[in-house]
């Protein structure tokens, strides 16, 4: 996709860019209706089962750590989720709470920010991070919680003993596990983990945060009904402040000459801040 989508704004040769403002405009608008259309290769459409037959899993890889961009329009969403975990965990020995949205929405960004404020807060003691997708497997699961803990432990493939050394790892505190990009469906499953991680630690104040797509996948991971957060797409005007910053810089002005079409821009994101994040716009020669 990032093939794709140029960049047709150049600051260093002003004649030029108002010379061939309107043929660049159109050029963008050709380019963004191409992301629209290839948008379901990336996963950027709403999922509204998780038929493997006929949904696209990506077998991506995730991890805890932040880049350096600014992120958008999530700081009240941040704030509603770590409310949400707390609030959640104080009776009960585990939650279970989903962020559930279509993809490209920044799930898993925002896991990472709620990951920093519970972090920084220290009302968790340990924060656990497993990129799940497609493979819901129970092994591999405690496994990588296991070697977050202690990178020194892999290897350990048996899971009474996966179980004993997490217990002893966890033993007297209150843990975050966050479990990335959930596709699995079978209530089964969850519950056969849910037991074994509410025996790893038996303080009240456990919880788990599940990123997912689907709304079946949230009913199933869920502790009670609507124990969740929906996540909601980007205003026109915040898609904007994402393609601004990435490529004016967030400091700089904008050019006249974009007032007119930058909500016109925006609005082709269709709210979904990985579309914006992804408008790489560079000169082409």
């Amino acid at each position: 996709m990032k093939g794709k989508v140029c960049n047709f704004f150049s600051l260093s040769n002003p004649f030029a860019f108002h010379l061939n403002m309107a043929q660049k405009v159109e050029k963008i608008n050709q380019l963004l209706d191409e992301i629209k259309n290839d948008a379901a290769v990336f996963g950027l459409t709403r999922v509204a089962s998780l038929d493997r037959n006929s949904q696209l899993s990506l077998n991506r890889e995730t991890d805890s750590f932040l880049d350096n961009f600014k992120v958008v329009g999530r700081e009240d969403v941040v704030s509603k989720i770590v409310s949400l975990l707390i609030s959640s965990s104080k009776n009960q020995v585990l939650s279970l709470v989903p962020i559930v949205g279509m993809a490209g929405l920044g799930k898993t960004t925002l896991a990472k920010l709620v990951s920093k404020v519970v972090k920084e807060s220290k009302f968790f003691n340990v924060i656990m991070w497993v990129c799940v997708s497609d493979n819901f497997d129970e092994r591999r699961i405690l496994g990588g919680m296991l070697q977050t803990l202690d990178e020194k432990t892999g290897g350990i493939y048996h899971i009474v003993a996966l179980l004993q050394h997490l217990e002893k790892r966890l033993e007297g505190k209150k843990f975050l596990l966050v479990l990335d990009d959930v596709w699995n469906e079978e209530s089964m499953k969850v519950n056969s983990l849910k037991s074994r991680l509410e025996k790893i630690s038996r303080n009240n104040g456990n919880a788990v945060l599940v990123t997912t797509r689907s709304r079946q996948v949230a009913s199933v991971m869920e502790t009670y009904p609507l124990c969740r957060h929906e996540l909601k797409q980007l205003s026109s005007d915040e898609c904007w402040s994402i393609i601004k910053g990435r490529v004016f810089g967030n400091g700089a002005s904008l050019p006249l000459d974009l007032e007119p079409i930058r909500l016109k821009i925006a609005k082709k994101c269709g709210g979904v801040p990985l579309a914006a994040t992804i408008l790489k716009l560079k000169e082409r020669n």
